[in-house]
């Protein structure tokens, strides 16, 4: 689990990533994310999972850990300045874990929150 410093916490927050952040389309999630003014600001990322997902809450609750399990893995590859919002697509929920992580993997390099190593 991130921080709590890493993490969007408010509505406020995940309302303004998807009202004004940018859009990224993937094979099992969507993200969002919007640059914030201060580029040396903390990152912080959120995950959404809806009713509509899954009415069962265990269901939802897995498919979470999953998400934040990659993006704890992953943190270090992101800059510093952005609000990232990360929500999953109905065929993350028979996916393993491994392809989902590659799958972000994938989306993080083309990305323009990725960190240049």
């Amino acid at each position: 689990m991130l921080i709590k410093k890493h993490r969007l916490t408010t509505r406020y927050e995940y309302g303004k990533v998807r009202r004004d952040g940018t859009h990224i389309p993937s094979r099992f999630f969507h993200l969002y994310y919007l640059k914030r003014y201060d580029p040396t600001e903390d990152t912080k990322v959120g995950i959404v999972v809806s009713n509509k997902f899954s009415k069962s809450a265990p269901e939802r609750n897995h498919l979470k850990r999953i998400f934040r399990e990659i993006i704890r893995t992953n943190f270090g590859k992101i800059k510093s300045g952005y609000w990232i919002v990360v929500h999953p697509k109905f065929n993350a929920k028979e996916a393993k874990y491994e392809k989902i992580n590659l799958d972000f993997l994938k989306i993080l390099q083309k990305s323009p929150f990725a960190q240049e190593l």
